[in-house]
């Protein structure tokens, strides 16, 4: 009898030491403790260029907010810029960017905004809009700019690529 009772004791312990693991376990992954986060980056191929805040937003019109640093020791003017998702890249990519007007002084940073009629968006890999409908997908793109050297006056073409996850409004 008290060989049973011993036996009942370290089951019983045991069994409450388990299934407190398995609550705290449980509490861990509905915080999302053990799910990964998609990967997030934005970089240039060109050095000089960088990303200071990247942001992809499901609307339709207006879905990536960028704000982008250059380094490269003059003052610059971006004049165009693109973003896709579409492989291959369509030759008519790097003629159709978004008509923009923004000077950025060497070692500063500006954000790439909406005017008036004039949205920042990315396209998907079959050519639309981000939609609210993509939200908590992870998008992988390209981004084209082309800059005026306000030193010099030539200009010039960078590619980069960015992969973020694309959030609400």
């Amino acid at each position: 009898m008290r060989k049973a009772q011993v036996a009942m004791e370290y089951l019983i312990t045991y069994g409450w030491a388990i299934l407190i693991m398995l609550v705290v376990i449980g509490i861990l992954f509905y915080l999302g403790v053990f799910t990964p986060k998609p990967p997030t980056s934005c970089t240039f191929a060109t050095s000089g260029f960088s990303c200071y805040a990247f942001k992809i937003a499901g609307n339709n019109t207006d879905s990536l907010l960028i704000d982008i640093g250059q380094a490269t020791g003059h003052d610059i003017r971006v004049f165009r810029f693109n973003c896709t998702a579409q492989s291959p890249v369509p030759s008519t990519t790097y003629n159709v960017y978004l008509p923009v007007n923004i000077t950025i002084p060497t070692g500063d940073h500006r954000m790439m905004n909406s005017t008036p009629n004039r949205y920042m968006v990315c396209l998907k890999s079959d050519g639309a809009n981000i939609s609210l409908s993509d939200v908590g997908m992870t998008y992988k793109g390209k981004l084209f700019i082309e800059y005026l050297d306000l030193d010099s006056g030539f200009t010039h073409k960078v590619f980069g690529d960015i992969v973020a996850q694309v959030q609400p409004q």
